[in-house]
């Protein structure tokens, strides 16, 4: 087995020049900062601020430490989907020391907001500082994509079909369902292509590019038969479903903790359509978006104004800004350990 930094340097090769990324981030975030100002102003505008501090003043901490513990079991959730590809290519890494990746890549996706690529990237250079072949941890990635994609097919189904039978489903929601799918399909037909074919799909006019041609040569490297084998897609995709499901649990005892008695129907549709929300709109990093997207769903399904957004910013607390400072401090010691 090759050495681990000969490895890291070639997944280090995709990575953006500093000045591309710092460059994107800026952007991002202020764009991001921006929309999630707009949006809060205007549902603080329709909530009684006074009421609005009281709920959250009321929180039970039974059902906030609750909330909390499923946030800890998505990142158990992640973990495993990158240990099932290891273990299925005949190597052996501890549960605890990947969750410690998956924690660095929610830090990195959202302080770098590249759709994703920067955590990807992370958690690849983790796995290959693990002594895990570069082959693998490029494979355990596009596994960890085509899982999450199929899971949220089925999640975003599975909504969409509950909201049709209650009667909300209204036009708008209509033409977001098509807009996501489209969305989704498309992505995956990408990840599938990029699987079977290696990357070799990629037109040569593209691979003239620095960023394509190191793209291309990394995808040569995926290990086909284990992105393939249903032993390891099932398992996946089971996991991934799993993080949706302790999300919106999470959401539904955010909004337990707040004394509104709903079930956990509810709070999975206004999850998951404000995820939809988020990933059609083009606002960076879902912010802004997701909120309003949760707070309209709960307040369509029955929940006061103040209630649901008092709800969605515990939720967002905790999946969005709860791992920043222990991602940031994991990535700094990563760091450090690099020989």
């Amino acid at each position: 087995m090759a050495n681990a930094k000969g490895h890291l340097a070639g997944s280090d090769d995709l990575l953006l020049k500093p000045e591309q990324s710092s460059a994107r981030t800026i952007v991002g975030w202020f764009a991001g900062a921006l929309i999630f100002a707009s949006v809060m102003g205007l549902l603080l505008h329709f909530a009684d601020i006074a009421e609005l501090l009281a709920v959250l003043k009321a929180a039970s901490p039974l059902w906030i430490a609750a909330a909390f513990s499923c946030q800890l079991g998505t990142y158990a959730c992640a973990a495993a989907v990158w240990q099932m590809v290891t273990r299925r290519a005949g190597f052996q890494l501890r549960l605890a020391d990947l969750l410690k990746l998956a924690v660095m890549e929610l830090f990195a996706n959202q302080a770098i907001p590249t759709g994703g690529l920067s955590g990807s990237l992370l958690v690849a250079r983790g796995l290959v500082r693990r002594r895990i072949p570069s082959s693998i941890a490029i494979t355990a990635l596009l596994v960890a994509a085509l899982s999450y994609y199929a899971a949220y097919l089925l999640m975003a189904g599975l909504a969409f079909a509950l909201l049709w039978s209650t009667g909300d489903l209204s036009d708008t929601w209509e033409w977001l369902s098509i807009m996501f799918a489209a969305i989704i399909i498309v992505i995956t037909v990408c990840l599938v292509a990029v699987t079977v074919t290696k990357g070799r799909w990629i037109p040569r006019s593209l691979l003239r590019t620095p960023l394509m041609a190191r793209l291309a040569k990394a995808l040569a490297q995926v290990r086909t038969d284990i992105a393939s084998d249903p032993k390891v897609l099932g398992p996946t995709i089971f996991f991934q479903l799993a993080i949706f499901v302790l999300d919106a649990t999470t959401l539904w005892f955010s909004v337990r903790a707040l004394g509104a008695s709903i079930g956990p129907t509810p709070a999975f549709l206004a999850f998951v359509l404000a995820s939809v929300v988020a990933t059609v709109s083009p606002i960076p990093l879902g912010l802004g978006s997701f909120e309003g997207g949760c707070v309209a769903v709960l307040h369509l399904l029955g929940v006061s104004i103040e209630v649901a957004l008092a709800a969605t910013l515990i939720f967002r607390g905790m999946s969005f800004w709860m791992p920043m400072f222990p991602g940031m401090w994991l990535t700094h010691q990563e760091a450090q350990a690099d020989p």
